[in-house]
This record gives C-alpha cells, structure tokens and sequence, in this order.
C-alpha cells in the first residue's frame, strides 16, 4: 500500500532541500533618507522623508542598517549580512516589524496585483462617510493661499548674514526701557485698556491681531529659509470655525541640529514678543491719539495672547513644537498620551502591559503627568470653544455645535479607551474587580450622598437705615450741620435757590397786580367780565408763588431717621453752589447693620428665610458674625448698589460694561446670574464703615450630583427659549 511518501533505498542517503528564500518587497525610490539629531542616549538616528505626502518618519541604527541593506536581499540573508556586517544583533521579526511599519505607511512600492487591492482596500478604509467628512472638515481644515518659496530663496542670502544676537540685544534693550517707562504711567495705561473696551477698541485689537500674527508667521518663514528649510505654504488653518494663520514648516525636521529646529519653532513668538517691546516703547513716547491708541493694541494684544495661547505647550502651537525640540522627542502629545494609556491600565485594571518606549523612570512619570494635564488643559478650552459656538450661532445651531465638540472631542477618546479595556476585561483578576467596584461604589456615594450644605457668596456690609443726603436740584449752601448727631426731622442742611427766590416774588407780585386791578373794577359797566379773567390769572400767580415755595422748602434737608452724619464733602461750605443729585452726606442709623449678599441663581432653591448664616470681612478673615436671612430678591441683580463690589475696582464680583446708550457714559453689569438676599446681623462688624464681605449660609444638604443636575436644568431652562 503507498502512502505516497518516498522511502529511501537501503544505503542511499537522505539529501534535505535548501529551505525557500523569502524576498523582500521593494521600497519606493522617491523616498529620501537624510541623517537626523542623535537619539537621546547618543545613538545616531535618520529621517525617511516621503515627498509624496511630505510626512516625516525616524528610525534608529537598526532600523537604517536593515534599509541599507534591503535591495537584493531575502530575510535570511538580510539578517546575516547585517549581523555580519555591524555589532549589531539583528533577528527575522526585527526584519518583519520593519516590513510591517513600511507597508502600514505605505512606503513600500506596489508590484503586483495583490499590492494593487491591498492598497485599495486601505483606501477604502480609510474614506470616510458624508457625515464624517463634514465633521472632520467643520472641525478643522486649511486654506493654502500663498507659495513664498521662491521670494523666501530670494531672501535667503541677506537672511544668513543677519546678526541675530545683536538683533536680540537691541530688541531686549528696548522692551526694557518701555517697560519701565510704561510703569510711570501705569494708572493711564490701564485707564487706556478699560476706555478701549467698546465696539471701536475691540475692532482696533481686531487689526493689531492679525497685524501681530502675519508678523508671527513671518517670522516663522523668514527662520526655516535662514536655515534652508522649504517652506511649502502660508494661509490660514480654520480650528472650529475660528481662523488662525499658519506656516507649513514640517521639513524642518530635516534639519539635524535641534536647536535650528527650536530657532524655527519659536521665531513666531520672539516676533511677536519684539513687536510688543517696540509699541511699548512708542505707547510710551507718543503723543495722544489714534496712532498712540494702535501702538497700544500692538503692546497688549501681543504681550497677552503670546504668553497665554502660543506659548502654551498642551496645544499644537508653538509651545508645543518648542517642548518637542527642546526635549528632541518628536510626536510628544502622541507619545507621552500612549504612555499615559498605558499607565493607566497598569494602575487601574492591572494589565502587564510593555511601556510603549523605554524611557527612564523619572522622565517617563515626568510625560506621564505632561499627559495629564494636557488632557484636563484641552478639556477645558474643547468646552469653552464649545461654549463660543453655542453664543455666536443661533441657539439650536448652536446646542447642536456643542453637543458635536463635546461629543468628538472628550466622548470619542473616552469611549475608544473603553473599548479597549471591555475586550480586555477577561485580563482583570478578581481582586482588581473587587477593587475598582469599591472605588466605583465609593464614587457613587460621594456624588449621590447629600452632605454639602454651605452656601458662599459675597456682599457689603452697611447699616440697615442709611440716607444719601444730596441737593434735589442746584442750590446754593446757606448753612452747615452744627453737629453729627440727629433725631428724626432735625435740619441737616440748609440750601437756597436765587431762581426760586426771584420766580417766588415775581409770582406775589403779579398776584398783588391782579388784586389790585380786580378792586378797581367797582363800577365799570363791563367790571363783572373782566373780574373772572382777572380772578382766575391771581390763581396762577399764586399756584406759582406756593410752587416755589414749596420747591425752596425741598431745599431744607431734614434727617428722615436718628442718626449719625457721616462722609460730609470737606469741600462744602456757606456760599458754594452744588449740582442737583451731588453727594453732600450720608446719614447713618448705627443701631442696625445688615449685608447683602449676592448669590447665584443656582443656590436659591437651597435658601429660605431665617436660615443662620455666618459674615466675615474680607479685609478681616478672623472677623466673623452671625445673622439670619431676613428677604431674598425674587428678580436676578442687574446693577451692583455699591462700586466697592465690582471687579474691576477691586471687588469680587464680575461685572461687563454695558455699551453706552445716548447721552449717557458706559455702566457696568453684573456678569452672572446674581440674586440679592438681605441679612440680619446678631451684632455688628469691627468696623463702622461700609465694607465687602464674604457670606457662608447654612442651607438645605445637597449632593453634588443634584447639585450639577440642579445646575444644568436651570442653564436648560433659561437657553430653551428658542
């Protein structure tokens, strides 16, 4: 029976075939390999440009040698003349995770009909739906709109011979000496920075923004070509809807000193820095004006959105590039994320997973928590870009822009993640499940349990009975209060009026004139007729005698309650004419002294009359009272009742300015949805002044999910009205 194997005769010997060669697939010949900055231990790296789709990839020593050696090679042999040819130690599946690495980036040239499908397949793969493609170009996409290449060569000459640290000493020299002369008037410059605030300040920081940022990408292009770097493109990047310029710099990775790349990376900022410096200097020494006022935008919108946005590395702006060039780790946001992944699954569920990238323990927990914070960082600007869509689009617009930002940007991560561990789950041992469902448990206790009570606000302290004691209309001072305590009704001011005192006895006059001529009727034969026309304009006159009368006596200013006079105008005295509305004085009841208190809108459901609360001074944190709530306002506070509380004189509540209406100067609003709650002191503050305060309320317990649930029903109710 044959079992259709062939058995060797007795005596022959067994001859075993040589085993089959693999051949490798060949890579494409555009491809451009140059040498890069040394690794971080000191091993030499390489770039693989691929001029196709102008992407950067580094290998290491390995990796090189296995491409230098790749043409007219199987595996076996490949590995062998390697290992041969160089100290290192080179095996097949380091051979195959390279292989992998160039087809997965499509690096590898296509030669038959299966790398034809493979590639369309990819493609295909790749394309995304309608919905997507909207989503993705909604979110972000760019707009080249010049080529500077080849008036940036022509510039690359004069570029090279320039002295940049002498530049730099110059431009040093001359922020300092604007900073300090900006600090002798700094009372105008701030004053400056308010009185902008208007429709016409904020289109002037409109121009000096963009003016600032062509400057900034400018300097980004003038720094690549000083080094030879191409610069593919300038337009402008659209984040959100909202539009930035850029300049494609991507080749400087070509360069392999990294601190031509850090020169590069941060060119837009020293620009933009040097630039204020100057119109700081010029604010300083210009006359007033318009140009005065542009040097000003020039100053502030520079200094302030360089330090704040593009220097901050948790965004890919040029702190980022900056980081990355500093800490020579390329893809950093990428890199230091997969590690933070990583640390995370080690920590939480347990896993033994490989750290992506071998590197030492203080500087991997350094990225680790770089990962973090970038994390809590774009969280907040991905919610309050998604709160700008919501405010300049229409509400329902808007409501859905938002939901699409919180969804894209914080939901899809977290969900990709989750994904990741619900596969994994079979990988949790018993006693790591044991331990997450207590954290999750204790979580769910601490958010459902409800033990915050302590409802914190801030208002001003001052007596429950105060009365502003001003002028009802211009008036001269006849005499001064003699003394500073007052009963009820007591004179405090005496005031006259030279107008009223004229209008009063012209009126008596004209009503006499009437009287007379009404006796001398007696007889006349048309007396009777003339008598009701004369009669009825001594009626007049004496309406208008009793009217000024009256309005001199408003003059007369009389205490409405027991009390002290306070505040007097030092500049007040016998003779001196006051304006109507003037503040003369204020007259003080010190037996009574309560706060108002501004609460948000959020915390009124908690609050109700005769709750006990606790005020402190703010001047004074050891000085603290206790009262009770004596009234809560039932309509939200629009304007502040005393200037001491606004922020912008040094108060803590947020106000806006209101855009000035006809006639009348800018006031300011209260920001946020404030409601005034009127509190009765037991006993008063160590002090007799009027003073800000900070409140703690003893209201009803909450936990902190029906406190957001609370929170975010009540921002639903009030934006529903669309």
């Amino acid at each position: 029976m044959s079992t259709g194997a062939a058995v060797p005769a007795a005596g022959q010997v067994r001859v075993q075939a040589p085993p089959r060669k693999q051949p490798l697939p060949p890579i494409r010949d555009e491809l451009i390999l140059f040498p890069a900055a040394p690794n971080e231990d000191g091993t030499p790296a390489w770039m693989i440009q691929d001029p196709v789709t102008n992407r950067f990839f580094r290998i290491g020593w390995l990796d090189f040698e296995l491409l230098v050696h790749w043409a007219d090679n199987d595996l076996a042999s490949l590995v062998r003349t390697v290992n041969q040819q160089t100290p290192l130690n080179v095996t097949a599946d380091d051979v195959r995770a390279l292989e992998k690495f160039l087809s997965d980036n499509q690096l590898l040239r296509m030669t038959g009909k299966a790398d034809v499908v493979k590639a369309i397949a990819r493609a295909q793969s790749m394309q995304r739906s309608l919905l997507e493609s909207l989503l993705h170009n909604y979110l972000f996409f760019r707009l080249p709109l010049v080529r500077p290449q080849a008036w940036l060569a022509a510039l690359q000459p004069f570029l090279a011979r320039l002295n940049m640290p002498l530049i730099a000493t110059v431009v040093l020299a001359i922020t300092l000496l604007g900073v300090f002369l900006v600090s002798r008037q700094w009372d105008q410059f701030t004053h400056t920075l308010v009185d902008n605030m208007t429709w016409n300040g904020l289109l002037g920081y409109g121009v000096a923004l963009l003016f600032a940022k062509a400057l900034h990408e400018l300097g980004h292009a003038f720094a690549a070509t000083r080094y030879g770097v191409r610069v593919a493109h300038m337009g402008v990047a659209f984040l959100v809807m909202f539009p930035m310029l850029y300049t494609d710099t991507g080749e400087s990775w070509r360069l392999k000193d990294s601190r031509q790349r850090l020169a590069i990376a941060s060119a837009g900022i020293a620009v933009e820095l040097a630039l204020a410096g100057i119109a700081t200097l010029v604010w300083s020494l210009a006359p007033d004006g318009a140009f005065r006022n542009g040097m000003f935008f020039l100053a502030t919108t520079s200094w302030v959105l360089t330090v704040a946005i593009n220097a901050s590395p948790f965004m890919r702006f040029d702190g980022y590039f900056i980081a990355s060039d500093v800490l020579d780790l390329p893809n950093l946001h990428e890199r230091s994320s997969a590690l933070a992944r990583t640390w995370m699954r080690r920590t939480l569920l347990g896993f033994q997973d490989r750290w992506p990238e071998g590197f030492p323990d203080g500087k991997r927990r350094a990225l680790i928590v770089f990962a973090l914070i970038t994390w809590v960082y774009r969280l907040t600007v991905f919610i309050g870009i998604a709160l700008l869509v919501y405010v300049f689009f229409f509400k329902l617009l808007g409501i859905l822009l938002m939901l699409l930002e919180l969804v894209w940007f914080i939901g899809r991560p977290v969900m990709k993640e989750l994904e990741v561990w619900k596969k994994r789950r079979a990988e949790i041992t018993g006693h790591r499940k044991r331990w997450l469902a207590g954290i999750v448990l204790a979580g769910l206790v601490l958010l459902l349990t409800p033990f915050s009570s302590r409802v914190a606000g801030y208002g001003w302290y001052h007596a429950q009975e105060q009365q502003p004691i001003h002028a009802p209309f211009a008036a001269q001072i006849v005499s001064m209060p003699a003394q500073r305590t007052f009963k009820a009704g007591d004179v405090l001011f005496v005031l006259d009026s030279s107008i009223l005192g004229i209008a009063q006895d012209k009126s008596r006059q004209l009503a006499q004139a009437r009287e007379s001529q009404i006796a001398g009727l007696l007889g006349l034969p048309d007396g009777e007729a003339q008598r009701q026309s004369l009669n009825s304009q001594k009626a007049f006159f004496e309406a208008e005698e009793k009217l000024s009368e009256d309005e001199r006596e408003r003059l007369t200013l009389r205490a409405a309650f027991d009390g002290e006079l306070r505040d007097i105008d030092p500049a007040l005295a016998p003779g001196v004419w006051v304006k109507p509305r003037e503040p003369l004085a204020l007259l003080v009841d010190q037996r009574s002294w309560v706060v108002d208190a501004f609460i948000e809108e959020a915390q009124l459901g908690r609050l109700q009359v005769g709750q006990p609360v606790r005020a402190g001074l703010l001047a004074d944190p050891r000085a603290w009272v206790d009262g009770r709530i004596e009234a809560i306002d039932v309509s939200r506070t629009l304007a502040l009742p005393n200037p001491m509380l606004d922020a912008s004189s040094g108060g803590p509540i947020a106000t806006v300015v209101e855009p000035p209406k006809e006639g009348q100067e800018r006031g300011h609003v209260v920001r946020d949805a404030l409601f005034r709650v009127r509190i009765v002191l037991d006993e008063p503050l160590p002090t007799q002044q009027m003073a800000t305060v900070r409140v703690r309320i003893e209201g009803e317990a909450e936990s902190l999910a029906t406190g957001v649930f609370r929170k975010v029903a009540s921002v639903l109710v009030r934006e529903s009205g669309f």
